[in-house]
């Protein structure tokens, strides 16, 4: 692992947000949702699929005018930074109780860039610090030195699941 990184406060959390593994609403397995033409906060999506290998369930959501904040008063709610998928709400596959907590992550790649924050001795923010990266947003608990190798080994068990 990594001692230091110098990337992981320039990045944010919708940048994996295009293929989440999820929990299939049908039969319970491991299903992925796929977006098209996904760009960061753009006003909208063109198309949206939800898809399950087990047992071929799957749902399109197609030209979703979203949504950020609830109160607007038209288009999809987006929900970023919970263990659900931003598009149809539906758990994350990958996702395990932690010390009262939930460790979760959309799919690998995001896995794997929070083993590399997380098993970092040394995170500079450097001249890349966004408000909203997820480098800044991380809780107390999973960026502490003291969790660091308990969190590391939940994180591998994850990426077996």
């Amino acid at each position: 692992m990594e001692i230091r990184t110098k990337h992981t406060y320039a990045v944010a959390i919708y940048e994996f947000a295009k293929n989440v593994l999820v929990e299939c609403p049908k039969c319970g397995g491991k299903a992925l949702v796929q977006v098209a033409d996904s760009k960061p906060l753009a006003p909208e999506i063109s198309y949206i699929k939800v898809v399950c290998s087990g047992c071929g369930h799957n749902k399109t959501l197609e030209n979703i005018s979203k949504r950020l904040d609830p109160k607007q008063k038209s288009g999809n709610v987006l929900i970023y930074g919970a263990p659900i998928d931003p598009y149809f709400h539906l758990p994350v596959w990958l996702q395990t109780e932690f010390s009262g907590e939930i460790l979760w992550a959309y799919n690998l790649e995001h896995l794997h860039f929070l083993a590399e924050h997380v098993g970092a001795k040394l995170r500079e923010r450097g001249g890349a610090n966004r408000p909203r990266s997820i480098g800044s947003r991380l809780p107390r608990w999973m960026t502490s030195a003291s969790n660091r190798e308990s969190v590391l080994q939940a994180i591998e068990k994850l990426k077996e699941k």
